[in-house]
């Protein structure tokens, strides 16, 4: 099995099941919070939205903290299948499956800015606190990797450190994303703050240091 199939396969195998109240309580959770924040989340008022005792979500998350951590892996997993999925459609092109790949975590960022806060806006222990949660994040990484990897193989990327340059290409598209979602962009720069072609022109520019 190959890599990407191997992240596939993983992002592929949690498919939502009625009647699973742990993935009831993780969307009910998630909705709210892109309603409000993460800092008013909270156990009791997930278990209202779910409709069972608010003792019932503690068989599943021990505390705030570790829902939260339940939430932040299934953002890493999505992100890890739009990665992949990017890449999927321009086999053999890795420089259009960077881009398509940038495009691809903008959608994200800007339709779950909450989540995306909790991913990478330091709310929760970057260590092994929570293993699945370091384990989604690894993969989503790799999703990257996955492609900087393969633009090497074929002598369009530069041969450097995958995981420098993997972290360049995410840092890039990060950045601007983050920027999309305070909606910072036309106080930032004196272009048309349009996300499709802005995304483009940055990732872009990106892709330019990366090749050979």
């Amino acid at each position: 099995m190959t890599a990407r199939s191997e992240i596939i396969k993983k992002t592929a195998a949690k498919p939502y099941h009625h009647g699973d109240l742990r993935q009831e309580i993780l969307v009910a959770a998630r909705q709210l919070m892109e309603e409000n924040s993460i800092t008013s989340l909270s156990l009791r008022e997930v278990a209202k939205k779910v409709g069972v005792s608010h003792t019932a979500p503690y068989r599943h998350f021990k505390d705030k903290e570790s829902l939260l951590a339940g939430i932040a892996a299934i953002g890493f997993d999505e992100l890890a299948a739009e990665i992949s999925k990017a890449a999927a459609l321009y086999p053999d092109n890795p420089a259009q499956q960077l881009l398509e790949a940038g495009h691809c975590y903008m959608k994200l960022v800007i339709s779950n800015p909450q989540c995306i806060q909790l991913m990478f806006g330091n709310v929760l222990p970057c260590d092994d606190t929570y293993p699945n949660l370091r384990k989604s994040g690894d993969f989503a990484f790799d999703s990257l990797k996955i492609i900087i990897q393969e633009g090497q193989a074929q002598g369009v990327f530069k041969a450097v450190d995958v995981e420098l340059m993997a972290l360049t290409a995410w840092s890039s598209i990060h950045g601007l994303s983050m920027l999309f979602a305070g909606e910072h962009v036309e106080a930032v720069v004196s272009l048309p703050a349009e996300m499709q072609n802005l995304t483009t022109a940055v990732m872009t520019t990106m892709l330019e240091g990366l090749r050979v």
